[in-house]
């Protein structure tokens, strides 16, 4: 039985919020502030876990979830925490389907901002 691709669906949250949202696990609890090189580590993170897992949502596949699990296989991110990101983005945020595209972080009055893309995603099968 053929796989069925999902209808894709774009909320009207920005996805900046939604990104910072789903990312926030990934922050962790430390007393100190992280820096700009840090955050922007963790955001790479999210962000391919939430394209991949959109990606194979709108296709009805797994290829990208399983690409990034093989690609990270014996690196320093643990894959429960990837597990966990992916079981956080199809059972919380299931329902976007818009792609994280380009983003940058920036400090004003001394808190980070993020801004980020959203895009529609392509058809990759």
């Amino acid at each position: 039985m053929a796989k069925v691709k999902a209808e894709p669906s774009f909320p009207d949250r920005r996805i900046s919020e939604t990104f910072l949202e789903f990312a926030e696990p990934l922050f962790g609890s430390g007393d100190e502030a992280p820096t700009k090189e840090q955050l922007e580590t963790i955001l790479k993170v999210a962000f391919t876990v939430w394209n991949s897992v959109v990606l194979d949502t709108v296709n009805g596949n797994s290829q990208f979830v399983k690409e990034l699990r093989r690609s990270l296989a014996g690196r320093v991110i643990p894959s429960g925490i990837v597990e966990g990101m992916i079981s956080r983005k199809k059972s919380l945020f299931g329902n976007d389907h818009r792609m994280i595209g380009n983003f940058h972080i920036s400090k004003k009055n001394g808190e980070w901002r993020l801004w980020a893309e959203a895009r529609k995603p392509p058809a990759v099968n």
